[in-house]
């Protein structure tokens, strides 16, 4: 289990263990070990557990941050962010299953394969979203240990269908809180673009590897009257500081982010071309487009053919694009495009989602 060092601490009872009366009513239980903070960086896995404890379950998100003072913080009476993942083992999920429950696991790391047993769970989904070369050596135990997997993505629904053919996997791709993005036309101007009267140029995600940094480079030169926004983590690679008009505004929580992306011009996704990227079904696309902004991005699989974002093969072609909408050109197509967002609400992911689990648990 060297290999696993790095995980063992959230599955080890260290100190003093904090207790608590979690249990609620419902039959069914689903829970989601260690990945990712539930207040940082709000993705798939928070929408996707909130929309659960929405519907009638009870569901518990195991922070990897852990406490030795705190079991749990309540989000909704449904909805247990749990700061004690060893206590929660030992304490809760004993009573969860002398109760009788059905304790759904939702993974989404594929690393934690080898911990799972510790839930007892009745059923084992697999939420598969990227394909990132440091998880390619758990892919294989953890498709083999679950009993469902999703995908996000065409190109990860090819490869289960390909390598794991009995496997029952559908796909559901990301989605949207569409009334959140609309709502933040309301707020008031953030005040790092308070300063700066002409257009904004926005990118928010994660910056990393996958992101083509002199593309970014060359639209901040190239359009020297507008400001071009990072907003994010930087993920082992550093938002350029040399260029003026090229404005690092650090990671801003979710409840922050539609202020920022209604008060922009035009919002981009400036990938390279690569596995990760083919594969990735990028939220940010959904929230740009609920902002009620045009999108120019690079040409991946997973945002062809979506109303609003221009597609560009190239550096070039990507320059043209934002230059077109800036002249008014090609723009938001707004009736269109509000159509297409009404079908990727996360309401719509989770009642697929749902249909899928209850056939299987039949």
């Amino acid at each position: 289990m060297q290999e696993y060092r790095d995980l063992k601490h959230l599955f080890e009872i260290r100190e003093f263990c904090p207790e608590g009366k979690l249990v609620t009513d419902h039959e069914k239980v689903v829970i989601y070990p260690p990945t990712i903070d539930w207040d940082y960086m709000r993705q798939r896995p928070q929408q996707i557990m909130e929309q659960f404890s929405l519907n009638g379950y009870e569901v518990y998100y195991c922070n990897k941050t852990q406490s030795i003072t705190k079991l749990y913080t309540e989000i909704n009476p449904n909805l247990k962010i749990i700061h004690n993942n060893s206590c929660f083992i030992q304490n809760v999920v004993p009573e969860i299953k002398r109760m009788g429950k059905k304790i759904i696991l939702w993974v989404s790391w594929s690393k934690l394969h080898a911990f799972l047993d510790r839930y007892s769970p009745d059923l084992i989904v697999y939420d598969y979203l990227d394909d990132f070369d440091a998880w390619k050596p758990y892919l294989g135990p953890m498709v083999e240990k679950a009993h469902v997997v999703i995908t996000t993505s065409r190109k990860l629904m090819e490869e289960m269908a390909r390598d794991y053919p009995d496997k029952p996997s559908i796909m559901v791709p990301n989605g949207c809180d569409i009334e959140r993005f609309r709502q933040g036309g309301k707020a008031e101007k953030p005040r790092e673009l308070k300063d700066h009267d002409g257009p904004v140029i926005t990118y928010s995600g994660a910056w990393a590897k996958w992101v083509d940094i002199g593309l970014v480079e060359k639209i901040a030169f190239t359009f020297s009257n507008a400001l071009v926004c990072i907003m994010g983590t930087e993920f082992g690679v550093k938002v350029p500081r040399h260029i003026p008009n090229l404005r690092y505004l650090g990671l801003k929580n979710y409840f922050e982010l539609p202020a920022y992306l209604n008060h922009s011009t035009i919002c981009i996704i400036p990938f390279v071309i690569n596995p990760i990227t083919v594969a990735t079904n990028p939220i940010k696309m959904y929230e740009y487009l609920a902002s009620g902004k045009p999108v120019v991005s690079t040409n991946l699989p997973e945002v062809q053919n979506v109303p609003s974002v221009y597609i560009a093969n190239n550096n070039e072609e990507f320059i043209e694009k934002i230059r077109l909408i800036l002249e008014g050109k090609i723009g938001f197509r707004e009736k269109e495009t509000n159509s297409w967002l009404e079908e990727h609400t996360w309401e719509k992911r989770f009642d697929k989602i749902n249909r899928f689990l209850q056939n299987v648990l039949e």
